[in-house]
């Protein structure tokens, strides 16, 4: 078996979104195509994971800038949390397919924590290439303050109207949001219509109840897309 081809990654920039939470702004040693929903596998020398850790790309294909957003847990997410502008890692190329072919039938995001980073770069997409598409977007965290992109969320709503946000926050009350955990009634509350589409990102856990909820509810298996990772 041939090895994945890797190349090195150099970051110009970090940014902030949330007190654990950072995106990397970085540079392939080789250009790279980068369709929406796609992550890279991270390598490290020295932790004893042959195979890398996967990260998605939260930056849309047509921005400048390649991006990934990383929360700070675990060896690897503490350790690309912490680079700084000029640090360097390796890589794989983009690979995946976490991706909606439909144009005009209304789509449904679902997500908590950190599992929004391939969400940003689809909803930049979407509304790019198709804006009059109804997009809402269900997303699930503790706090507001671990809200990832909030601001970004609340500027798009403002310039598309067809982008909705729905916050459901477990341990905070708060006007703007619902309280408590997102469940897949209430989620089919916001949107029954039979066409509708479903892409689910988080926990294993998460993918897997919410999957089960929306097909107890009645939607078809070919209208769910599913992207789920490990917690540790």
């Amino acid at each position: 078996m041939s090895e994945e081809p890797k190349r090195t990654y150099t970051v110009v920039s970090v940014h902030d979104e949330t007190p654990r939470v950072r995106t990397l702004e970085i540079v392939p040693s080789a250009p790279v195509s980068r369709p929406a929903g796609q992550f890279i596998n991270v390598f490290f020398p020295e932790p004893s994971v042959p195979e890398g850790k996967a990260y998605s790309i939260s930056s849309a294909p047509h921005e400048e800038k390649l991006a990934i957003t990383v929360k700070a847990m675990g060896t690897f997410s503490n350790r690309l949390s912490s680079m700084r502008s000029g640090d360097s890692f390796l890589g794989s190329e983009p690979y995946g397919f976490f991706y909606s072919e439909e144009t005009s039938t209304p789509l449904v995001m679902l997500a908590v924590g950190i599992g929004i980073t391939p969400f940003r770069s689809l909803i930049l997409e979407h509304l790019r290439d198709a804006p009059q598409r109804d997009i809402l977007l269900c997303y699930g965290n503790r706090t507001k303050a671990d809200i990832i992109f909030y601001d970004e969320w609340r500027r798009t709503q403002e310039r598309h109207p067809s982008f909705r946000v729905a916050y459901f926050l477990s341990r905070e009350d708060d006007a703007e949001c619902e309280k408590g955990r997102m469940d897949a009634p209430r989620v089919l509350a916001f949107s029954r219509l039979e066409s509708t589409e479903f892409m689910l990102c988080g926990s294993i856990a998460f993918v897997r109840d919410l999957w089960r909820g929306l097909r107890a509810g009645g939607v078809p298996e070919d209208r769910i897309y599913t992207e789920a990772f490990f917690t540790n």
